[in-house]
């Protein structure tokens, strides 16, 4: 069997010498607590069956035992790391006091994600997962291979940043091969082709449910307000996938028996750009306070996670990993990986199927990538007579009134 190594590792001099220097940034621990916000967002709720939806936040019911696998990004399979009998928990990481310390490691001006990723690791908080796994996805991540190796034990995910399925499709089926047979190694499975079905099914059957969902809220906006739509994909990065189904069920099935009669008058939106994740619920909560609803979104936090299916044509474990990376690369939403007339057709064909006001392009300060793209969607939905606004932010609340004056402008805009 070939060997595999785990990527991005230090030398164990060096790396102990930064594992000690993490140590004293937060000996503590750092341990913050949303109960305030998410009994706030509950209350916001129109739905009784709200409660246990952000409880399910503060809980550990619903997760599965196992070896943890700690990933990063919508491009790490979880079939394949399920598949192996381990855990698999997306810690994409919109925490602020996190952001804060990881500015004792890296630069002020580096990413918003990075940093709170870099200071959940400081605090800590990775230090029960197994492993942890790093997709390539832009340079800021590639990195953090290095800089968390002597956290936990790191898997660097490399892929082509293309998004022309048909040239890469053998590149990106090998890299998940590649990564399948260093699980199946680390975790002495002997996991193969019915597994990978197995879990692909699970998988579909999540997003079949999401998909109803999805386009229940376009349909009845403010039912299921944003709030509670982000939460529940927020959940779907850590619970098994049956007790999602189960939480979200509950959710959809009470919004179906109001629907009747409900009307809403405020401005519906699609939500664009760079990822929402509780508690990075700022922009949320000021369209709140506007009475407009984000009833549809572009994120890789939101449609981008859920909505696209495995579909399997060869039932071969080759084949099984080629549809898997028609899934999450062919389709993925990151402009690390996608090319623009794919984002462009989404939002230009959203907001007509949904009848919709306008289209906010949230950017989070300091990602190139979502910057660079700004101009272009600003010229053909302008073309296209579509309502676009594009605002920057941070995970700070410093400029929340800024943020409320173009945004108050942008909807009164619209008549």
């Amino acid at each position: 069997m070939k060997k595999h190594q785990d990527q991005g590792g230090l030398k164990p001099e060096y790396a102990s010498i930064l594992d000690g220097f993490y140590r004293g940034l937060a000996p503590s621990g750092l341990s913050p607590d949303y109960r305030a916000e998410t009994e706030v967002y509950r209350r916001r709720s129109r739905l009784a069956s709200a409660g246990r939806l952000y409880e399910s936040l503060m809980s550990a019911s619903g997760v599965a035992a196992g070896p943890r696998v700690g990933y990063f990004c919508n491009l790490v399979p979880e079939e394949l790391i399920r598949a192996c009998g381990a855990v698999p928990v997306r810690l994409c990481e919109l925490d602020h006091a996190c952001a804060r310390l990881g500015e004792e490691v890296l630069p002020g001006d580096a990413c918003p994600m990075i940093k709170s990723i870099c200071g959940s690791a400081a605090a800590g908080r990775y230090r029960d997962l197994d492993l942890l796994v790093i997709p390539a996805a832009c340079d800021g991540k590639a990195k953090l291979s290095e800089l968390l190796a002597p956290v936990r034990p790191v898997y660097l995910l490399d892929l082509p940043r293309s998004s022309e399925y048909l040239r890469n499709a053998d590149a990106w089926t090998g890299r998940y091969q590649d990564f399948f047979d260093f699980l199946k190694e680390r975790f002495r499975s002997r996991a193969g082709r019915s597994e990978l079905t197995a879990e692909c099914r699970r998988a579909n059957l999540r997003t079949q449910l999401f998909r109803r969902l999805y386009h229940f809220r376009a349909g009845h906006p403010g039912l299921i307000n944003h709030f509670d739509y982000f939460t529940l994909v927020s959940l779907s990065f850590r619970l098994e996938p049956e007790a999602w189904l189960d939480l979200a069920g509950e959710i959809l099935a009470e919004a179906v028996g109001r629907a009747e009669g409900l009307k809403f008058d405020g401005r519906r939106i699609l939500l664009a750009g760079s990822p929402i994740i509780f508690p990075a619920y700022k922009v949320l909560d000021i369209l709140y306070e506007f009475n407009c609803e984000a009833v549809a979104d572009s994120l890789c936090s939101g449609y981008g996670h859920l909505y696209d299916p495995v579909e399997i044509d060869e039932e071969t474990e080759t084949g099984i990993i080629r549809a898997l990376a028609l899934k999450y690369l062919a389709a993925s939403l990151c402009p690390c990986f996608m090319g623009l007339n794919k984002l462009l057709d989404l939002l230009v064909d959203t907001t007509a199927e949904y009848r919709l006001d306008g289209v906010i392009y949230h950017d989070l300060r300091l990602c190139q990538v979502f910057d660079m793209q700004t101009v272009a969607i600003r010229q053909v939905l302008k073309e296209k007579r579509i309502p676009f606004l594009s605002i920057k932010t941070d995970l700070g609340r410093e400029d929340t009134g800024q943020l409320k004056t173009r945004i108050e402008a942008f909807l009164e805009m619209l008549g």
